[in-house]
């Protein structure tokens, strides 16, 4: 016993050497959390879309057939800023389509409007020189109504930020001021306590190195905004960029996943914090990270800019990277594991020998016993083939386990008082003795009867309808009448045997010790005297009960 104790303990010990080296587990609920309210929302999207293509399509209708320049003017720039975080092609033509509507209406406001929104649009998409020669042939701002001066130095502000985020090029290149400098002009023409001011405020900050001060400052925004807003999806994004600047890689991948997850509520499709959880996520999860990257270049491709695939597929190269490491770490995991297995199999070949030897004393000295054990071993194994053969219900299984383990322990009980008697009988050398009280023991009848008792009440209690059920299947002459204190008879146990799967002649004669002529010819009867068709009659005793 102490041999498979130590075998068993050294497996266990190995096999968490192997699970030590296994993948990386999410093991910080708040972040697991997230990540499923992530996924969720992602699930989401086709019932999102539906509701961004209805709100569209109710303000394309309001557009046709509006009539005044107030009402058109107004609907179009819904519909542009429905389309602008949506679609760049969209955006782009209702932009057009807006400067063609002033051009017609004579507002040149509306066109000087329209070619500000134009250059931002392709500042944020990455055209930076498209961008850059729109907003240099705008007029100065200064010579059209005042509302339009935040617009044109924000589309600016726009531009001189994406060229010093995303492009080699220095701003200068394009005659393009730092957008630091746009930031305090845009400070000075927000009106104060604005969303546009308080955005750029945090921007300032941030801007100025003064990251503190600008997250405490972007919580009081927050605070005050809507959470399914994409204005709230925007700031959630900017405290990730600020959380990245301190240092705080935790809060930096909430606040990216909380980011996106608004900004699939909102139907976006221009977006940067999916893009950032796909990296940040590679040491975590590196599935979930592939996941998540074919979802944002499906966006990217639907919005169709060249700045977003440009990004993601810088992220693409770091995953394969990833995948490559992962692979390798795999493979090593793989060889361990051959080798533990392989030490495992050694020490159990080892083992099945020692205890092969140790064993072989024992087996010479009970041979005697078990020869005269052989009988009643037999007989235990139909027992055994029989249950296993039951198709029944988990019931009945337990049951009749239960009948037989009780059964067969009360066998080996008898056993070896007979194996004590025999060596008792043996040793003071009374062999005639014991072969007078083997010629006239009546075990095998006393156990024969018992076992004929057992299975009877075992099986009337299971079945407590079916002699009635088993005599409705007959003719009325050949109906089995039991006698007084009679639980089943011959005929009965037969059929007891097949409703229990029992089929086979040899089998059955061999647990109710008949010959198989015996079996065969009752069988045989009891079909013949049936009120249904002969060749159904076993099915038909198979579902009784």
């Amino acid at each position: 016993m102490k041999r498979p104790f130590l075998f068993a303990c050294l497996l266990l010990s190995l096999t968490a050497l192997v699970s030590c080296n296994g993948n990386k587990q999410l093991r910080d609920s708040q972040l697991a959390l997230a990540l499923e309210q992530l996924d969720q929302a992602i699930a989401e999207r086709p019932q999102q879309e539906v509701r961004k293509q209805a709100r569209l399509a109710s303000l394309k209708s309001s557009y046709r057939v509006a009539r005044s320049w107030q009402d058109r003017s107004a609907l179009a720039r819904n519909i542009i800023d429905e389309y602008l975080p949506y679609n760049f092609d969209s955006t782009r033509t209702w932009i057009t389509n807006y400067r063609n509507l002033a051009e017609q209406m004579k507002h040149p406001e509306g066109v000087a409007w329209a070619d500000i929104k134009m250059g931002e649009v392709l500042a944020a998409a990455g055209y930076y020189m498209e961008s850059y020669t729109i907003l240099r042939e705008i007029q100065n701002p200064d010579y059209h109504r005042e509302e339009l001066r935040p617009d044109y130095y924000y589309a600016l502000f726009r531009l001189a930020d994406n060229i010093s985020e995303n492009s080699l090029a220095p701003a200068g290149v394009l005659n393009i001021g730092p957008s630091e400098a746009y930031a305090d002009t845009l400070m000075m023409v927000y009106p104060a306590g604005s969303y546009q001011w308080n955005e750029m405020t945090i921007r300032r900050l941030a801007l100025e190195g003064q990251f503190d001060e600008a997250r405490q400052a972007n919580a009081k925004f927050r605070a005050s905004l809507d959470k399914d807003s994409h204005e709230y999806a925007k700031a959630a994004w900017f405290e990730s960029v600020l959380c990245d600047s301190l240092g705080l890689d935790r809060e930096r991948l909430l606040w990216e996943i909380e980011s996106a997850i608004v900004d699939f509520k909102n139907t976006v499709k221009d977006y940067a914090s999916l893009n950032l959880v796909c990296t940040d996520l590679l040491d975590i999860d590196i599935d979930r990270s592939f996941r998540y990257v074919r979802t944002a270049m499906e966006d990217a491709v639907f919005y169709n800019a060249k700045l977003r695939p440009w990004q993601i597929s810088q992220h693409l190269t770091q995953i394969q990277d990833a995948y490559e490491t992962q692979a390798k770490k795999a493979n090593r995991r793989l060889v361990l594991f051959t080798w533990v297995i392989s030490l495992l199999a050694l020490m159990l070949i080892i083992g099945i020998a020692m205890l092969f030897q140790s064993n072989r004393r024992t087996i010479r000295a009970k041979r005697e016993v078990e020869d005269l054990a052989n009988q009643l071993k037999t007989a235990n194994d139909d027992i055994q083939r029989s249950n296993a053969d039951l198709s029944e219900s988990n019931g009945i299984k337990e049951r009749y386990i239960g009948l037989f383990l009780s059964q067969l322990s009360e066998n080996i009980d008898k056993v070896k008082s007979i194996e004590s008697n025999v060596i008792k009988q043996l040793r003071y050398g009374k062999s005639d003795q014991l072969l007078k009280e083997m010629l006239a023991s009546t075990a095998v009848e006393e156990e024969t009867d018992a076992f004929y008792d057992t299975f009877d009440s075992t099986f009337l209690a299971m079945f407590p309808d079916f002699v009635d059920q088993f005599n409705n299947l007959l003719e009325e002459p050949a109906r089995i009448i039991l006698k007084k204190d009679e639980k089943l008879n011959t005929e009965l146990r037969i059929y007891a045997l097949v409703r229990l799967g029992i089929e086979d002649s040899n089998t059955i004669a061999g647990l109710l010790k008949y010959s198989v002529r015996t079996i065969y010819n009752y069988k045989v009867k009891l079909r013949n005297a049936a009120r249904i068709p002969r060749e159904e009659f076993d099915e038909m005793v198979r579902k009784i009960g």
